[in-house]
């Protein structure tokens, strides 16, 4: 990933995520919940890999910079902004999504911790089941975000 489009679009991207799991961390420090706090941390870190490889690598600092920034101004505008941003993340559907994307990640590291073990059936076993509750856990969060509930 050395040419500069292809890490002004990951990067791009990868704001996204920035952005939204900041707010949600901002959202769960102002109200003092841990759930959106630990989603955020999930959204929000878990992509600043791709910045953390490039100071390894590159011994650029820009996209790591970039990266962080973003986190900590959406977390900061969220926590010292309008209440209606906090709101959305707190409602009940939000939580639904938050806890099934946690589920997620959840089946999906025992299914590979399971599978780096050798025991692949277990691993599909265990960690698809995980996976799929956390998925219809999440998918119930947006049918409740939609208003259908």
């Amino acid at each position: 990933m050395n040419d500069r489009l292809d890490t002004v679009f990951l990067f791009g991207f990868l704001t996204f995520l920035h952005l939204w799991g900041g707010a949600a961390i901002g959202a769960g420090l102002r109200a003092r919940t841990a759930l959106p706090m630990v989603w955020g941390l999930l959204v929000g870190i878990t992509p600043m890999y791709f910045g953390i490889e490039r100071v390894i690598r590159l011994d650029s600092w820009a996209g790591l910079a970039w990266q962080v920034a973003c986190l900590v101004a959406s977390a900061a505008a969220v926590a010292l902004g309008p209440v209606r941003i906090r709101a959305w993340f707190l409602q009940s559907g939000m939580t639904a999504v938050m806890i099934g994307s946690l589920l997620m990640a959840g089946g999906a590291l025992v299914g590979a911790v399971l599978f780096r073990r050798g025991s692949e059936m277990l691993s599909l076993l265990l960690g698809g089941a995980g996976f799929m509750l956390g998925a219809m856990w999440f998918g119930s969060g947006l049918f409740r975000l939609r208003g259908k509930s």
